[in-house]
């Protein structure tokens, strides 16, 4: 994809979250993070986001239901790659049903996530045309 896009980070794991957004800014200059689901609210009313990578276990609400939020605010499809240290077992139904296709276990390799991040941003595309 030649084609940039914004990303936003919702990780609380600060490292990670760096390391994320310095692999990701390689091809997408505009990532941003936030530590939660309520900074990530407040980030995305003046920021839109193509796609979001999103932690499961955020302090306050879940990635589920930070995710779940932010659909029913957007007039636009959003893509996720939701980011979790939980078994997928647990999470992948419920993420399914909001229409997160793309989960990974930590820890995860960068390259996996670009490519999860691709086809979500292609997918969200896909839906809005």
């Amino acid at each position: 994809m030649s084609m940039t896009h914004r990303i936003l980070v919702v990780e609380d794991e600060h490292v990670l979250a760096e390391n994320v957004k310095t692999y990701l800014a390689r091809r997408s200059p505009d990532v941003r993070i936030a530590a939660d689901g309520r900074r990530a609210m407040e980030m995305v009313e003046s920021f839109t986001p193509d796609v979001v990578v999103l932690d499961y276990g955020l302090p306050g609400v879940n990635g589920l239901q930070f995710y779940r939020e932010l659909v029913r605010h957007r007039a636009h499809p959003v893509g996720c790659v939701m980011i979790t240290g939980y078994p997928l077992e647990n999470i992948t139904q419920p993420a399914n049903m909001l229409g997160i296709r793309h989960l990974l276990c930590k820890p995860f390799s960068l390259a996996e996530l670009q490519q999860l991040i691709d086809l979500s941003i292609a997918e969200a595309s896909g839906y809005a045309h």
